[in-house]
């Protein structure tokens, strides 16, 4: 595989795990292939839509972390800016609607770390030390959102009063959720025999068991999350995931997190980086 292959396959494998999180079936609380979860102007179809309206940006960022010498600060405002393209591009295709802002900053930062590790490297994306690329992203994220605007969202205001970290706290940790316990959830439960949609719904739980996500403090409190953690914990322990039944618990889940208003995604970021990295190093 050449370089530019390279580099195109990294885009390519963030797409594939952004459309295989949202297929992923059941979620609770979030847009999956039999209902809309908590929300009321996105639907499965609409990610879809605006996985396809995201698929260029993946790769933009790959060659701008494969074409940089390693200068953080030059080409993290390349990579903002990148960012912003694709925010325009995926609300002009849903109409408004944000489906995929977190996954633009976080897969966008991964596909970038990527890149430049690979190019400077020589090595192709499954060679690269996963330690080695979790603390690239951890300073290209640093850099980031060193020199970022402060901005008035729901993320920041959560930050402000309750302390919880979202999804900028993880890309500071280097995504270490995702790097160790999503992507370790989804093998191990391939190990186990489970078929791929149902390790991916039990990798979502453990990320919701781990995650302070700041969409479910945004919409149900400290006590939403917490009851997001503890339902999550004990779906693990009492739900077979390989039969109908065990299923059913996860809807059941689903149902109340709706009724609740509950929508974990921030979890959902982490299950698309989880899956991108279950790609990548599979391979």
């Amino acid at each position: 595989m050449n370089r530019k292959e390279t580099i195109r396959s990294i885009g390519q494998t963030a797409y594939a795990a952004l459309r295989l999180e949202a297929w992923t079936t059941p979620k609770p609380g979030l847009v999956d292939r039999e209902n809309s979860g908590a929300h009321t102007d996105m639907d499965y179809p609409l990610f879809l839509t605006s996985c396809e309206a995201l698929e260029a940006y993946f790769t933009d960022c790959a060659v701008l972390g494969a074409g940089s010498a390693g200068c953080f600060a030059e080409y993290a405002q390349k990579l903002r800016n990148a960012g912003l393209r694709a925010e325009k591009s995926m609300f002009q295709a849903t109409g408004g609607v944000n489906t995929h802002k977190g996954a633009v900053f976080s897969l966008g930062i991964l596909c970038a770390c990527l890149g430049h590790l690979s190019a400077q490297t020589s090595q192709l994306p499954n060679q690269i030390d996963p330690a080695v690329l979790r603390v690239h992203c951890s300073r290209l994220a640093s850099e980031l959102l060193h020199t970022e605007a402060k901005s008035d969202t729901h993320g920041r205001r959560v930050y402000e009063k309750d302390g919880i970290g979202g999804i900028r706290g993880e890309a500071l940790s280097g995504f270490s959720t995702a790097f160790l316990t999503g992507w370790p959830a989804i093998l191990s439960a391939r190990e186990e025999g489970l078929a791929l949609n149902a390790a991916l719904v039990k990798a979502l739980l453990c990320l919701m068991c781990r995650t302070e996500d700041s969409n479910a403090v945004h919409r149900g409190g400290l006590e939403g999350l917490a009851y997001i953690r503890g339902t999550a914990q004990q779906l693990l322990q009492t739900a077979d995931l390989r039969t109908a039944a065990g299923m059913e618990s996860v809807r059941q889940f689903d149902r109340e997190c709706t009724r609740r208003n509950l929508s974990p995604g921030g979890c959902a970021d982490l299950l698309a980086l989880s899956v991108m990295l279950y790609l990548i190093y599979k391979n």
